[in-house]
C-alpha cells in the first residue's frame, strides 16, 4: 500500500496518530523516507513509537474533520484515558528512523507567555513540537479584531477551543506586533484557521503546554546535531528543564 503524502495543504492525521503525524513530517522534511528499508509514514512511526489507540474510541475527530482509519498496521490498544503516545517514546523514534541526523531536545517546565514568545522566537535550527491540551487554546479562527488588539498590547478574549484532548502540534514563528505578539500553530487539521495554521496569544499556548487536567505538556526541539547547543542554551536561559514528561500514555 503507497503511503499517503505528508506534505500540502489537504494533508491530515489519521484518528490518534498526531504525534506520529509530525513525527513523520519533519523526518521526510529532512530528507528521510524509508526507516529499516520500509516507507516512511504516520503508521510506520506509531507502530515503533507504540502508540495506543482507544478501545472504546468515543470520538477523536475535532467538529470538520473527517475521521481516517485506514492504518497500514495494526495498532495495539487501551483505555481511552491511556491511549496516544508518549513524549519520550515518540522522540526515540524520530532519533532511530533518522539514524541519529536528527535530535530531540525535550523541554518542559513552569510555561508562562513570556518563556513560550522567547523560545518560539529564539530557536534556531530546530523545529518546535508541542504536546499540549487543546481545551486551553483559542478556537482556531478568531476575529481580526481580537487578533490585531493583541499585537496591540491589549489584552482580549478569544473564542473557545475547537475541542479539547491532548494534542501534538508545531508550534512555527512568532508575530510581532507594536505591544504584543501571536504565536503561528500548525495543526495536523487543515480544517482548523487556514489551511492548519491559526494564530494564539502566547499565554494560551502556555496554558495549554501546562494542561491543568493532571498531565503534563512540553514540546519537543526537533534539531540538526550542531544545533543541540544551541537549543539548550537558550532553554537554559529562558529556565526550562530539559526532560521528557509525563502525558498520561502508557505507551
Amino acid at each position: 500500500m503507497p503511503v499517503e503524502l505528508l506534505t500540502g495543504a489537504a494533508a491530515q492525521q489519521k484518528d490518534n496518530l498526531c504525534g506520529p503525524f509530525w513525527a513523520a513530517r519533519l523526518l521526510r522534511d529532512a530528507g528521510i523516507e524509508t526507516w529499516d528499508g520500509e516507507e516512511l509514514g504516520q503508521d510506520l512511526v506509531a507502530l515503533r513509537a507504540g502508540t495506543l489507540l482507544p478501545e472504546p474510541d468515543d470520538g477523536s475527530v475535532p467538529p470538520g474533520a473527517e475521521s481516517l482509519t485506514g492504518y497500514r498496521f495494526e495498532l495495539p490498544r487501551a483505555a481511552p484515558a491511556a491511549s496516544g503516545t508518549a513524549a519520550g517514546a515518540l522522540a526515540g523514534a524520530i532519533e532511530a528512523a533518522s539514524e541519529g541526523t536528527l535530535r530531540c531536545i525535550p523541554l518542559r517546565g513552569a510555561w508562562n507567555a513570556e518563556r513560550v514568545a522567547g523560545l518560539v522566537d529564539g530557536v534556531r535550527g530546530a523545529r518546535l513540537l508541542a504536546n499540549v491540551r487543546t481545551g486551553a487554546l483559542w478556537g482556531s479562527r478568531p476575529p481580526l479584531e481580537s487578533l490585531l488588539a493583541e499585537l496591540r498590547g491589549k489584552r482580549t478574549d478569544g473564542p473557545p477551543a475547537d475541542w479539547d484532548v491532548g494534542h501534538f502540534c508545531e508550534l512555527e514563528l512568532l508575530v510581532r506586533g507594536s505591544g504584543g505578539s501571536l504565536v503561528l500553530v500548525h495543526d495536523s487539521y487543515p480544517s482548523f484557521g487556514w489551511a492548519g495554521r491559526h494564530l494564539q496569544p502566547p499565554r494560551a499556548v502556555a496554558a495549554a503546554l501546562q494542561r491543568g487536567d493532571g498531565r503534563e505538556g512540553g514540546v519537543l526541539a526537533v534539531a540538526q546535531r550542531e544545533a543541540v547547543e544551541t537549543v539548550e542554551t537558550l532553554a537554559d536561559r529562558l529556565e526550562l528543564e530539559l526532560g521528557i514528561w509525563d502525558n498520561g500514555t502508557m505507551g
